[in-house]
């Protein structure tokens, strides 16, 4: 499904490339850890992967689309309808609900503020979260803000969930908690999953390993 071919990355002024000649192969509905040290690079390939940096040299292929060669405004049309971003930080916009935080991607893609309400109602019911639709983020503990962006991550369908540090700043209890939500939703929606962590723990629960910056 998800194929990077012949990559090759290297920021202005740095000794080194990041990735030279990097292939990297994700099948449909599958997950990827993607480990190594800080700095070794996890961060730029899921921005990779998410067409939110691009390489000096390779190829991506999408269910065997080239997305290299999409514009710019393409590339943001494709990353709405396809792809799902969690990150470290929750993200979530302090003045709005947790009801209105999820509707925002629907809103984006032209579906109807009614239709993006009923949905993104249905999605806090998968969490049993509904309690907190008129909360802002503020109102929400760490563990309750993480699980609100995974939805909000999940709520149009991606194809492929990019997710960076996504447990680092939670406690053992509530990682192993956001964990099984996301283990469990990939199972249950079928999408594909790359997770940039530290965490052993984590890549033991994913089918494939990636170790950067080797």
């Amino acid at each position: 499904m998800v194929r990077l071919e012949g990559i090759t990355k290297q920021y202005p002024k740095a000794p080194l490339p990041v990735y030279h000649h990097f292939n990297l192969h994700l099948p449909e509905n599958q997950s990827m850890a993607l480990m190594g040290s800080s700095g070794s690079g996890k961060t730029t390939l899921l921005y990779i992967l998410g067409l939110l940096d691009s390489p000096c040299h390779g190829h991506y292929y999408f269910e065997g689309k080239e997305l290299f060669a999409l514009t710019s405004a393409e590339k943001a049309r494709f990353r709405n309808a396809h792809l799902g971003f969690v990150f470290q930080a929750h993200l979530l916009i302090p003045h709005l609900s947790v009801l209105q935080n999820l509707m925002l991607p629907l809103l984006y893609r032209g579906i109807s503020p009614l239709e993006a309400k009923q949905r993104a109602r249905m999605q806090l019911k998968l969490l049993e979260l509904a309690f907190l639709e008129d909360r802002l983020p503020s109102q929400l503990s760490g563990g309750q803000q993480q699980r609100v962006a995974i939805l909000r991550a999940l709520i149009g369908e991606p194809k492929l969930l990019l997710a960076d540090e996504p447990t680092s700043a939670l406690d053992d209890a509530t990682k192993q908690e956001i964990l099984t939500i996301l283990f469990s939703l990939q199972q249950k929606l079928k999408f594909s999953m790359v997770i940039a962590t530290h965490d052993a723990t984590i890549a033991k629960r994913c089918d494939k390993l990636l170790m950067v910056g080797l």
